[in-house]
């Protein structure tokens, strides 16, 4: 049985809560700017000083409507900042923030209002105040629901406005880090959505932790993020956390269609997110470059990128890579680095593998990405790559105070201060979710020899084929998504004599790939089963196969006839498969498979 720890750990102080570094800022160095809002074609800047003005304002109107310390309040909302000041209102009365994740279904919803008891509900526009609506008769706890595109903020400024500060001032005062902060739901790829517990000491935690792991890399106040993912996941709202703790300006997209137009706004340093949207950004350029008929130029400048990436992380520079790296930044990386606002230096990357050859890739453009692990039951980091210890293809050694380790079938455990307390009105989970005092992570993995560990599948989605080969999807899955036409693939096979896949395509890249094939307007569904088109897959498909020997080999692909979707329930709000309600979709497809 394998395990490491990260450096040693100085327990927090009891009134170390969240709300301690920000109130802090705003004393101190109350001008400088920590989030920026899109007003037209610009970011405004907004100080320290007047966030927590903001923040103050609408938490004496949650107190003044009642709001306990301990109640749940309810958060739905795309990433904006009013989402942060809804949150750190929430805490500054002693409450717990249950986020809702915006693209929620009115079943989801209802269930984690019902589920949580919460006492009031924030929620973004008309159309969510709709869903609740719908959820209402099932959550009795729930007194009210306002609508922040309809002044509720302000709403709830008024109500508090004759409250006296000295109320809010007990409150916050009244916080330890053994409170429960919020009540985060699983993205639920398979099953009911369970709400984990996390306290201010697991964030805050985890906000220390994560500082000491990337502080080598991080400027002293000069970062900028643009921060696009959902916040009512761990991962988004930990970077903002992080950003408010170290000084960082966190300007909030608009939403990821606007991202192209909003990089070179905001500029940032320094951006998170999930392997997907860097598998986009590839795949993007590659298509233009593709387009313009440049396609053996950019073919070229990326595995220059890699290997160069590749020579330099073995410490063993190679002069003629250098050569044509130098080359190729001016003619094919410069304009990558440009999409990205000119200024990125590093991103963050988590919620699933990226993978080392797109590690690489970006590296060798000059962007580095460090890659980390976790779970939205550990707050969520447990492992990162550091600017100074950073080995592709891993997720990095352990945060300062966690304890990896991997259990005789292959399970990641983990041990720390990050970890939860357990799932919200479900102690039998919570309690088989835990053994000799480590988080079972459901996750496989290994450890090498320095300490890093590697993420090689999920213990229960691992494939048992027919004659008991045990198949890892992940990394097979991985390599099919770099190819530009797939945007998802779902390797299938437990039980079956053999390894197949559900390939789902990308809209964009398809109708490209139909015009370039003199079938300009037809889309996945006209394509199927296009012989030209199954050609150009199956090349895709042999170089997943390299990867691997012929048992788990994938020997059958069906083509999709949409791609899959969020709002379809096929994909969680991080663009995770969820793998049971595709498998159950097109269970005559994947019978049809094994039946040829």
């Amino acid at each position: 049985m394998a395990e490491v720890s990260g450096s040693v750990w100085t327990p927090l102080a009891s009134n170390a809560h969240l709300l301690e570094p920000v109130l802090k800022r705003a004393r101190e160095a109350g001008s400088t700017p920590v989030a920026a809002y899109r007003a037209g074609d610009k970011f405004v800047d907004v100080t320290a000083a007047a966030l927590v003005d903001r923040i103050r304002a609408v938490a004496k109107g949650l107190l003044a409507s009642g709001v306990a310390a301990g109640d749940r309040v309810a958060l739905m909302s795309h990433t904006r900042l009013e989402w942060t000041v809804c949150d750190y209102a929430i805490l500054a009365t002693g409450g717990v923030t249950v986020p809702i994740y915006e693209t929620s279904s009115a079943e989801q919803v209802r269930w984690i209002l019902s589920d949580s008891e919460a006492v009031m509900a924030l929620v973004e526009t008309p159309a969510m105040a709709a869903l609740y609506q719908q959820a209402a008769d099932m959550a009795p706890a729930c007194r009210e629901a306002l609508v922040i595109d309809e002044g509720a903020l302000d709403a709830l400024t008024a109500r508090g406005a004759a409250l006296p500060d000295a109320d809010l001032d007990a409150r916050i005062a009244g916080i330890t880090v053994d409170q429960l902060a919020t009540i985060i739901y699983t993205s639920g790829t398979t099953g009911r959505p369970k709400g984990c517990m996390l306290t201010h000491g697991n964030l805050r935690a985890n906000v220390l932790q994560s500082i000491d792991a990337i502080k080598g890399t991080l400027g002293e106040g000069a970062e900028v993020t643009l921060l696009f993912l959902p916040l009512a996941h761990v991962l988004a709202k930990i970077i903002s956390l992080v950003c408010l703790e170290w000084g960082a300006k966190v300007c909030y997209a608009t939403d990821t269609n606007h991202l192209i137009e909003e990089l070179p706004m905001a500029q940032p340093t320094m951006v998170v997110s999930v392997p997907r949207v860097f598998e986009k950004v590839y795949n993007g350029a590659e298509h233009h470059a593709q387009a313009d008929g440049k396609g053996s130029i950019f073919a070229k400048a990326a595995n220059v990128a890699i290997d160069w990436s590749t020579a330099r992380a073995a410490h063993k520079p190679r002069p003629v890579v250098g050569f044509e790296h130098a080359v190729f930044d001016k003619l094919v990386y410069g304009k990558i680095r440009a999409a990205f606002g000119g200024h990125l230096r590093f991103a963050f990357s988590g919620g699933g593998p990226l993978g080392d050859r797109l590690t690489h890739f970006f590296n060798g453009i000059g962007v580095k990405i460090l890659e980390g692990y976790g779970l939205t039951e550990t707050s969520p980091t447990l492992t990162a790559n550091r600017s100074e210890a950073w080995k592709p293809g891993t997720v990095g050694r352990p945060v300062a105070g966690t304890t990896i380790r991997i259990a005789d079938d292959g399970e990641i455990l983990a041990k720390g201060p990050q970890v939860f307390q357990g799932y919200w009105h479900n102690p039998a989970a919570s309690e088989d979710t835990f053994v000799d005092g480590f988080f079972r992570t459901g996750d496989v993995g290994e450890l090498d020899a320095e300490g890093y560990l590697r993420i090689t599948g999920r213990l229960k989605e691992l494939i048992v084929t027919a004659a008991g080969k045990n198949v890892a999807p992940a990394p097979l899955e991985d390599r099919l998504r770099a190819h530009p036409l797939i945007s998802q693939a779902v390797v299938i096979g437990d039980r079956q004599p053999f390894i197949a896949a559900l390939l789902a395509l990308d809209d964009e890249a398809v109708a490209t790939w139909a015009t370039e094939h003199s079938q300009p307007g037809k889309k996945a569904a006209d394509l199927v089963g296009n012989p030209e088109l199954r050609k150009t897959l199956q090349l895709a498909v042999d170089d997943a196969n390299s990867s691997v020997s012929r048992a788990e080999s994938i020997r059958s692909f069906v083509v999709l006839p949409h791609d899959l979707t969020i709002d379809n329930d096929e994909l969680t709000p991080t663009l995770k498969v969820k793998r049971a309600i595709v498998a159950k979709r097109y269970a005559e497809v994947i019978e049809g498979i094994y039946r040829t």
